[in-house]
């Protein structure tokens, strides 16, 4: 399936799956993005959350043999889970843990409560209005 990319989002996507080794701020770098690292890990995350470049990303790890799919990570951790992997397997752990983050694999979730358990309370702060 032939993905309609903008040429800057093309190189995104080959620098993010190449050179940028799965950091979103080189990549947007390396694809010709201009600003200052909070400029560019912007653009980056920006990019990275645009369905064509996210399809773009899928596609190139489906085609390439060398990018461990979700399921061999899965069968990684599994070993590791059963108890069946050695202390030499630690960098492999590390490796798979890594891969899946650059996938988004993993994703975050806090619940946020005030005291005792008690519901936050949100305080919204409105300027005064200048008297004439």
């Amino acid at each position: 399936m032939a993905i309609k990319l903008t040429e800057k989002q093309r190189r995104f996507v080959e620098a993010y799956m190449g050179e940028a080794k799965g950091n979103a701020t080189q990549a947007a770098r390396l694809a010709g993005y201009k600003g200052n690292d909070v400029t560019l890990s912007a653009v980056g995350k920006e990019n990275l959350g645009k369905p064509l470049v996210i399809a773009a990303v899928a596609e190139r790890v489906a085609s390439c043999s060398l990018v461990a799919s979700r399921e061999e990570l899965q069968q990684i951790w599994t070993r590791y889970a059963r108890g069946e992997a050695s202390d030499d397997d630690k960098a492999i752990l590390k490796g798979s843990e890594l891969l899946a983050k650059s996938q988004g694999a993993f994703i975050e979730r806090r619940e946020l409560s005030g005291p005792n358990g008690a519901p936050l309370q949100q305080v919204i702060v409105l300027p005064a209005k200048e008297k004439k």
